[in-house]
């Protein structure tokens, strides 16, 4: 993968938003609540795909491309069974 310089500065400035991003979940691991926490740690893991997705594209690696792309996918399907559960729940 080409990717113009200018498109990389974009990249990396996206990276450094994730990052801020990131400190109020790592908050949020440490709340009482079961269900805060298992939220917490999903928001964590789709900011790790997130940021593994990111760099793969600012430095030209598709294999870490993919493995972003699958950590986010695992993520929203784990989010969608949470979310099913809850409503078939109520």
């Amino acid at each position: 993968m080409d990717i113009p310089l200018a498109f990389r500065w974009i990249f990396v400035a996206l990276v450094l938003l994730q990052l801020i991003v990131l400190v109020p979940v790592l908050r949020r691991l440490r709340d009482p609540a079961p269900e805060r926490r298992t939220e917490a740690r999903l928001r964590l893991l789709d900011g790790a795909g997130s940021l593994m997705f990111l760099a793969g594209f600012a430095f030209g690696v598709p294999v870490l491309v993919l493995a972003g792309l699958v950590c986010v996918g695992a993520v929203y399907a784990a989010k969608g069974v949470l979310w099913y559960r809850a409503r078939e729940r109520t």
